[in-house]
């Protein structure tokens, strides 16, 4: 029997010091979030967290 496995995407905002900042579902909504923080673009790395889930 097969087993149907989702993927599940987030991103994350890394910051100089290599903190968490901003977590998000989209790379948009991190940068808006950063944005409203007060972070500018050079300030932050984005990173891509893909994890599988089985349903």
């Amino acid at each position: 029997m097969s087993e149907n496995i989702k993927l599940v995407r987030k991103y994350l905002a890394i910051d100089e010091n290599r903190n968490i900042v901003a977590e998000g579902n989209s790379w948009e909504e991190v940068e808006e979030i950063m944005k409203k923080k007060g972070y500018k673009r050079s300030q932050y790395d984005i990173l891509t967290v893909v994890k599988q889930e089985k349903s």
